[in-house]
C-alpha cells in the first residue's frame, strides 16, 4: 500500500485542502494539545468521561482518521488506553491490514519482537507509512488487546476499480462479500463529489471505482462480523480505525456490518485542522473542488456521533464574525 493510496483515502473521502466541509480548519493546530470533545448528536463540547461512559455501552467504535497525520494516531493510541483504564474489554481492528495478513499479525503480537520485524515479515504487501502506526498498535500488544486486520487485498480491489466485477475469474468472484454492490444512494453521492478532486477521473465513469470502495468496506465490515462472533470477540467491543470515508455519516462499513448486526455502535472523527499536507506530486494528480454547504444538505444524519476538535493557537484563530449576539 503506497503514498498514492493514502492521497486517494484523504482526497476521496475526506475534507482536503480544497473542500470546504465543516471539518476543515484552515489554520494550524497547537501541537499536543488535548482535543475538544464534541457530541455532534447534542451539538455541545463533553468532557472525556461522558464520552467514555457513553461508548461503554456499545459493541462497535468506528474511529475515522487522515493515515497520513501523526496527531490523530497519538489520539488513537491515548482513547484505546483510556477505554482499557475504563475497564471495557477491547478489540482493535484495522484497515491497515487485510485478511490475508492476520496470521503473521498474531505471531507478532504473541512475541516480543520490534515493530520493525512486522514490517518485514509482512513483505511488499504493507502500507509505506505503517511506522505511523507503531504507538497505537505497541499499546494494543502491551495491553493484550486482540488486533485484527480487516482490509480486502489491494489487488482485488484495484481490479475491480479498473475492469469491474465482469473482468475477475471465478475464484476472484468467490472472495467477493455478498451484496457489495447495494451502495446506499446518499454515499454513492458523497463518494462522487468527492471524486472529482482526482485529475485521472475528470469526464470518466465513476461506477467502477465507487464499487471499488464498495468492495472494501463491505470485505471490512464482514470481516468485524466475523470477528464479533469468534469466541475471541464475542465479549468484546470492538474499536474499529479506518480512513474517516470509510465511516462518516454511518456510510462506509457502519452500514454493511449494521445489515448483518444489528449492534449499537458509535462514530468517532478527529479533525485535520489544516495538518493534511500533500506533496507536489499529489497536487499535480488533483483539481481544485469546493464542496459546499449547501452540496452535502442531501445528507440528513450526523457526520458523526464524537468530533474530536483540536485548539487552534490564539494567533492563528479565524477573524471573529462581524456580528454581535447583545444588540
Amino acid at each position: 500500500m503506497g503514498r498514492f493510496h493514502e492521497f486517494i483515502s484523504s482526497v476521496f473521502f475526506w475534507p482536503t485542502w480544497v473542500t470546504a466541509l465543516m471539518l476543515c480548519l484552515s489554520t494550524t493546530a497547537v501541537g499536543d494539545s488535548p482535543p475538544v470533545i464534541i457530541d455532534v448528536v447534542l451539538g455541545e463540547p463533553v468532557p472525556l468521561d461522558t464520552m467514555l461512559d457513553d461508548l461503554a455501552t456499545v459493541r462497535v467504535i468506528y474511529v475515522g482518521e487522515i493515515h497520513s497525520i501523526s496527531r490523530h494516531h497519538r489520539i488513537q493510541r491515548d482513547l484505546l488506553r483510556r477505554m482499557a483504564e475504563k475497564g471495557i474489554n477491547l478489540a482493535l481492528g484495522l484497515e491497515m491490514f487485510t485478511e490475508d495478513q492476520q496470521p503473521v499479525l498474531d505471531r507478532w503480537q504473541a512475541t516480543q519482537e520490534s515493530f520493525a520485524h512486522l514490517i518485514r515479515d509482512l513483505g511488499n504487501e504493507k502500507w509505506t507509512n505503517l511506522k505511523d502506526y507503531e504507538l497505537l498498535i505497541a499499546a494494543a500488544r502491551q495491553l493484550k488487546i486482540p488486533i485484527v486486520g480487516l482490509n480486502a487485498s489491494d489487488s482485488l480491489v484495484r481490479k475491480v476499480a479498473r475492469e469491474g466485477v465482469q473482468g475477475l475469474t471465478e475464484s476472484e468472484r468467490k472472495r467477493l462479500p455478498d451484496g457489495f454492490d447495494r451502495i446506499n444512494p446518499e454515499h454513492d453521492r458523497l463518494l462522487r463529489l468527492r471524486l472529482k478532486v482526482h485529475r485521472a477521473f475528470q469526464d470518466k465513469s465513476l461506477e467502477r471505482i465507487v464499487l471499488a470502495q464498495a468492495l472494501r468496506d463491505a470485505t471490512m465490515a464482514c470481516a468485524a462480523a466475523r470477528f464479533l462472533d469468534s469466541s475471541v470477540g464475542q465479549d468484546r467491543t470492538f474499536v474499529i480505525v479506518a480512513g474517516a470515508g470509510h465511516v462518516n455519516y454511518g456510510f462506509g462499513i457502519p452500514d454493511p456490518l449494521s445489515r448483518i448486526k444489528k449492534e449499537p455502535f458509535r462514530i468517532i472523527l478527529i479533525t485535520e485542522s489544516g495538518e493534511l499536507v500533500l506533496s507536489e506530486a499529489e497536487k499535480r494528480q488533483s483539481v481544485p473542488v469546493e464542496i459546499t454547504h449547501q452540496d452535502l444538505r442531501f445528507i440528513r444524519a450526523p457526520i458523526a456521533d464524537y468530533l474530536l476538535l483540536t485548539p487552534l493557537k490564539p494567533s492563528q484563530q479565524p477573524p471573529a464574525n462581524d456580528f454581535s449576539l447583545n444588540n
